[in-house]
């Protein structure tokens, strides 16, 4: 859009003004020459949170988190009859009203000034605040069934929001604890009429979960009064009544931001998104949740046409690049125009954005919704990322009870709170790693079509991924003895398993468990050491595989040692002589009796030769094996008390 922008003249810019037909317009600026503030001193101008965030994700501050200009500010705003509503330093822009035209042509004539055009009509006194968001699809507010299944393995009684969290695994995170409340969400949406008094909310604002709230659209602290669609959206995050409704990241902080003018439809709102989600990163918010979209408007001149929808185009996309770009997950529904054809079917802006997580909708089933738009951008990348249930979801209704719902305004804050989460569960990775790692475990991933994108995510199945990603581990062989090394994330819930297996054996033998050592899910160090004084082969294979909740099990490392030299120090066993000619003498010198004694000869090929088995009894054993007719070469030996490994050694003949 900001190309078709810089092509206004200036004469109509003046004939809009004169005739009433625009009220509000974007001012681009040139620089910030004349601000006060300096990237040496971040701290004027961003939070401690903010700084801490970039400081993690190791993201510099730079020019484009530098306010405006003020001097620039001044001159705009000391205008006749011009208001400025609001800015956007990423975008290097201010919004202002005015339907003076002579206002106008001073500010073009300004210096500093870029380009002026408008961005929205004349405001109309009371414009419908209390409809439901034209970005919604068929919308149900019938009381939904009460599906709720035996629970008793969840630490969460979901109620009604069960199947919605199960089709992700999302219980997976909750059950251990993991319910977002390290991780703090703005949501960008139309309004939350009546969240300060829904009963839906009651843990939410008990526990003082709610940082703050701006009405970008009319400049004003209170969002409480206006369009029920962010409440809605709110709910399927935060609600909390067990039973009936619980949210997908009910632990997690929030900050409601209204930016949608739901009775119009203008590129104004664009910017108020971009203002809205710069205060985010300057609160140091963790994630962006935007249940909104834009791709037609009420004058059409302004429509986004498809090769738009690129990911670099319109201001809302520019504004969720940027902060993605600053270290925030940013979420977005994909639109609800799957059922239109042509151009009209794609994703809305910003679900366009390189780096925004654009959320299509299924039902509880894993069905594709027929409205959830369809990818890719026009850039050619898969659109929608991921998605989910969007179809029938549960929400709180303005009474708190559970209703339900249709449309990607909430498939994506039902994924957005699990993400939260597992965010949590994983704070030293960044947020595009967050999102690789989610993609990555989605039912579609080595497959992604323009439906689904990458499909449903698997929090389990993300979760381990993570857990394998954090290992780091080596193992050495000297003195006879191999020793495991190793770092893991874990607690007191999670356990490793050392395994071994030596030639000939075709299976692994677990030969250690150690449980995880501390009780929050953090990183820890171990070691293990394996004598091989009874096993001699010249290759030894080592598994260690780490048990997460629900026996979710992880290889972490699998790898093969070469031993050197003959390790048989042990004289409870022995097998003479080596290198054998035409007979072997096993003899086994332990006091106790085995049960199930058994003796296997074996070539270098894993080919079993010979085998016997017998009871052992108190006292000294001896067996005398013939082998005369067998060829010069390499062989094993094994001694076993049922699948137990006794003695293992490599012989010469």
């Amino acid at each position: 859009m900001k190309n078709l922008y810089i092509l206004f003249a200036l004469s109509v810019l003046v004939s809009m003004a004169v005739h009433g037909q625009y009220s509000r317009y974007i001012i681009e600026l040139k620089d910030k020459r004349g601000t006060t503030f300096t990237l040496a001193n971040p701290a004027a101008y961003l939070s401690a949170k903010t700084i801490e965030r970039r400081t993690k994700q190791r993201i510099s501050i730079d020019s484009s988190d530098l306010p405006l200009s003020a001097p620039y500010l001044d001159s705009i705003r000391l205008l006749p009859n011009v208001t400025i509503l609001n800015s956007s330093k990423w975008l290097n822009q201010v919004c202002i009203a005015t339907t003076d035209a002579s206002a106008l042509l001073k500010i073009r004539s300004f210096s500093f000034v870029k380009t002026a055009a408008p961005v929205a009509a004349r405001i109309i006194a009371n414009t419908s605040r209390q409809g439901f968001s034209k970005h919604e699809a068929v919308y149900s507010l019938a009381t939904s069934p009460n599906n709720a299944l035996n629970q008793s393995t969840n630490s969460i009684n979901y109620g009604n929001s069960l199947n919605q969290i199960l089709i992700h695994h999302g219980e997976y995170l909750h059950n251990q604890g993991f319910t977002g409340n390290a991780i703090t969400i703005a949501i960008l949406d139309a309004g939350f009429m009546g969240y300060q008094t829904n009963p839906a909310f009651d843990s939410v604002r008990l526990q003082n979960r709610i940082l703050g709230e701006w009405d970008f659209v009319a400049n004003e602290r209170s969002v409480n009064e206006d369009n029920p669609h962010g409440m809605y959206c709110f709910s399927i995050f935060a609600a909390n009544r067990p039973g009936s409704m619980v949210g997908s990241g009910p632990g997690a902080k929030f900050y409601l931001f209204r930016t949608e003018d739901a009775g119009s439809e203008y590129p104004v709102e664009e910017q108020n998104w971009a203002a809205a989600a710069e205060r985010a990163d300057s609160l140091g918010v963790e994630m962006i949740s935007s249940s909104l979209g834009y791709s037609v408007f009420d004058d059409h001149f302004f429509d986004h046409s498809y090769a738009q929808k690129n990911g670099n185009t319109t201001i809302v996309t520019r504004a969720a690049d940027f902060a993605a770009k600053k270290g925030i997950i940013v979420m977005n529904s994909a639109g609800n125009s799957g059922s239109n054809s042509n151009d009209l079917k794609f994703i809305e802006c910003p679900a366009d954005g390189d780096s925004v997580v654009a959320v299509g909708a299924v039902d509880v089933n894993g069905n594709i919704a027929a409205f959830s738009s369809w990818g890719p951008n026009s850039a050619g990348k898969i659109k929608p990322n991921i998605v989910s249930v969007g179809q029938g979801t549960t929400i709180a209704g303005l009474d708190g009870n559970p209703v339900s719902g249709n449309g990607t305004s909430f498939s994506n804050p039902n994924v957005a709170g699990l993400i939260a989460c597992f965010w949590q569960a994983f704070p030293e990775f960044n947020n595009m790693q967050i999102i690789d790692a989610i993609q990555k475990s989605a039912h579609k991933y080595n497959s992604p079509d323009e439906r689904f994108g990458f499909g449903i995510p698997d929090f389990k199945k993300a979760f381990a991924g993570l857990v394998a990603k954090m290992f780091k581990g080596s193992i050495r062989y000297e003195n006879c003895a191999a020793t495991i090394n190793w770092t893991g994330k874990d607690n007191m819930n999670m356990r490793y398993y050392v395994e071994r297996r030596s030639m000939p054996d075709t299976g692994f033998t677990r030969i250690g468990s150690i449980n995880g050592k501390s009780q929050a899910f953090s990183l820890n160090s171990y070691s293990f050491t394996d004598t091989l004084k009874s096993i001699t082969p010249n290759v030894v294979q080592y598994r260690l595989r780490q048990v997460l909740p629900e026996d979710t099990t992880v290889t972490l490392l699998d790898t093969t040692i070469n031993t050197t030299g003959s390790c048989n120090t042990d004289s409870r066993f022995i097998v003479s002589p080596n290198p054998f000619t035409t007979s072997l003498r096993v003899t086994i010198n332990v006091p106790e009796p085995i049960s199930r004694l058994s003796i296997a000869l074996y070539n270098m090929k894993g080919q079993r030769l010979y085998y016997y088995e017998t009871a052992k009894g108190s006292g000294s054993f001896l067996h005398t094996i013939a082998v005369s007719h067998l060829p010069a070469g390499g062989y094993f030996v094994t001694l076993r008390d049922n699948k137990k490994m006794l003695f293992s050694s490599k012989l010469l003949k």
